[in-house]
């Protein structure tokens, strides 16, 4: 069901055009660092933080890894199929937040059954899967699908009370805070299930020690992509915003307000209040755990200067509590009163879902605050007459912004052959979903997975788990810093043009190419005084030898680094990437890179070099073009 409602190439959100970068990064060049397409959005990406200058001058953006590493082998199927950044690829992309909250459903109905049965696990599913904002996340690439996923696999992990299943719970747990930081609200949580679940002291330190064994691989991973991007490890995407909301209006707004309140979109967690007493009987140390993971993340994102979660639908960051709220709440339905409660709720819950399931939230936003000019402030969302519930029922009832894209897959441009290979696939794996359900069989409940990971060699999974630590740790603390030009291809150039930029140095991905390729070449600049005029670079392509021929081909780009000249801080090095495309009639043969500045506008002319007047540099480089 959450595949049928994919919004095909749409990522919905820049959230998820942004991790989409990262994922071509990861895959293109094997680096975290992206090169941005130049567009006139570029520099409001920067203003607003979502693409990022690094120490070293790439560009990467804000957020961590976590999403970006497991889309890869979604955008490998993708390549495969119809080629790298194709429509194919960004569908194939799109799937993981499908399947990431399918899988979070499909963790709570199995631990529902665990605890409650067969019939409370199915209502259970049912609610989270209709009357809660899963379908919506399910369908946008935002990291929430993904982080619950890993939050329920991480704490079903740890039931099993075996070292395995702690160690390899607590990697989820932490893969959950590598893909958004915010995930650390869990920890608390986790340790205090731990610490219950435990009978002695000793049991207590082993339990610990096997969870911080998983759980330091992504967070090693974390801040060695926070020395890489930035320099330091402890230095984020989210450097100038902090927790400025007042924590009354924010506990408030994720939990009451009529427009981001967990009450209002997801009205079945009304069912945790009793069923928590009955769960509290059970098994105290997760019920506790539960309590203290919505306390967490209420206390971290109520004071989040932004804690509506932006251009979203519902309490975005609270997303992924929700499924550990109906787990709770499985003990009402065990009555006929709370099967009644539960059915109403679950109606209610599904009539506000479908609009935003079915309409593009971000038609009603760009309404809100376009057309209504209302100005963006989280506050706005306790004004009843504002919520996106009644303002995309408006648009539903019009039939416009519609979001569900697999009737028209062909339109964005994929192969008719994948369109319907992917609906054939959807009605397939809806017809085993079904038979499953008829099926209602009471199997070996999961734990048994873990289990089976448990060997007599208990030395070596741990001797494993910290050298893999160790590989994670010193893999960041040996990039800390480093010389700027030690790394591989990159050449220093230091050339000034009028004491204003300098050209600090370049690289190539190859010095080879066929006629039709395209050379690509990052320069890295900075300012070395403020610089109030706008200038832009050239790249022109010349044959070797002959100096008074003209450019073959060239490339101009309004401004170097994507963000334009008087908004650089001086002293800061920027990159700019080109991908120069070879024209098929160029001969073969060794050419040169000239690389130099001009003034855009009057009185225009090229920017002098310092020390030698030339116009331009010629970069100590031979560029050979082949013949195919």
């Amino acid at each position: 069901m959450f595949l049928a409602l994919t919004p095909g190439t749409d990522f919905g959100a820049i959230d998820g055009e942004m991790a989409y970068w990262a994922t071509i990064a990861l895959a293109e060049r094997g680096s975290a660092a992206v090169h941005p397409p130049h567009s006139p959005y570029i520099p409001a990406l920067i203003e607003h933080g979502f693409l990022q200058a690094g120490w070293d001058g790439r560009w990467f953006v804000r957020y961590n890894l976590g999403q970006p590493l497991s889309a890869l082998p979604f955008y490998w199927i993708g390549r495969i199929t119809g080629g790298a950044e194709s429509p194919i690829t960004r569908l194939f992309v799109n799937m993981l937040p499908a399947l990431a909250m399918a899988g979070a459903g499909a963790l709570l109905y199995e631990w529902a059954r665990q605890i409650w049965g067969t019939r409370e696990a199915l209502w259970l599913a049912g609610l989270f899967a209709f009357a809660t904002p899963a379908p919506v996340y399910a369908r946008l690439f935002f990291a929430e699908a993904l982080i619950a996923f890993c939050l329920l696999l991480g704490f079903r992990l740890l039931t099993s009370g075996r070292s395995s299943g702690i160690a390899l719970g607590g990697l989820a747990i932490g893969w959950a805070v590598l893909t958004r930081e915010g995930a650390v609200a869990a920890l608390p949580a986790t340790g205090l299930y731990l610490l219950l679940r435990a009978r002695t002291w000793r049991e207590r330190f082993s339990f610990l020690g096997w969870w911080g064994a998983g759980l330091g691989i992504p967070l090693s991973i974390l801040l060695w992509h926070n020395t890489y991007r930035f320099g330091s490890p402890f230095l984020h995407g989210y450097r100038g915003e902090s927790f400025t909301s007042p924590a009354l209006e924010g506990v408030l707004g994720l939990l009451l307000s009529p427009g981001r309140g967990l009450l209002f979109y997801a009205p079945p967690v009304l069912l945790a209040l009793p069923g928590g007493i009955r769960f509290w009987r059970r098994d105290r140390a997760m019920a506790s755990a539960v309590a203290a993971l919505l306390v967490g993340y209420l206390t971290l994102y109520g004071r989040w200067w932004a804690w509506d979660g932006g251009w979203s639908w519902g309490p975005r960051f609270l997303v992924p509590v929700i499924p550990f709220l109906l787990l709770i709440s499985g003990g009402v339905l065990g009555y006929p009163s709370g099967r009644r409660a539960a059915l109403g709720l679950g109606v209610l819950g599904f009539l506000i879902e479908l609009p935003g399931i079915l309409i593009d939230h971000n038609a009603f936003h760009s309404w809100l605050f376009g057309n209504r000019g209302y100005s963006y402030i989280p506050r706005v969302w306790f004004q009843p007459e504002l919520s996106p519930i009644l303002g995309q029922w408006h648009f539903l009832l019009r039939g416009t912004g519609w979001a569900p894209a697999l009737h028209r897959l062909e339109a964005q441009g994929i192969a008719p052959s994948v369109a319907w290979g992917m609906r054939i696939g959807i009605l397939i794996l809806s017809g085993f979903g079904l038979w499953g359900v008829t099926q209602g069989r009471r199997g070996r409940g999961f734990p048994g997975i873990a289990l089976r990971l448990e060997t007599r060699a208990r030395w070596a999974w741990l001797i494993g788990l910290i050298a893999l630590n160790a590989t994670a740790g010193f893999g960041w603390i040996r990039i800390i810093r480093q010389p700027f030009c030690n790394a591989p291809g990159k050449v220093c150039v230091g050339q000034q043009f009028g004491g204003q930029i300098e050209l600090v140095a370049f690289s190539t991905q190859a010095s080879t190419v066929h006629p039709g390729g395209r050379i690509g070449l990052t320069l890295w600049f900075r300012a070395l005084r403020p610089v109030t005029e706008p200038l832009s670079v050239y790249v022109h392509v010349l044959p070797v030898g002959d100096l008074t021929v003209a450019q073959v081909f060239q490339e101009d780009h309004e401004h170097p680094a994507l963000w334009p000249l008087p908004r650089w801080t001086p002293h800061r090095l920027y990159s700019d990437f080109y991908a120069l495309q070879v024209p098929d009639s160029v001969d073969p043969g060794v050419y040169r890179l000239k690389v130099g500045l001009y003034r855009p506008s009057s009185p225009g002319g090229r920017i002098p070099v310092d020390e030698s007047g030339e116009d331009g540099v010629i970069l100590p480089i031979l560029i050979r073009i082949i013949s195919p």
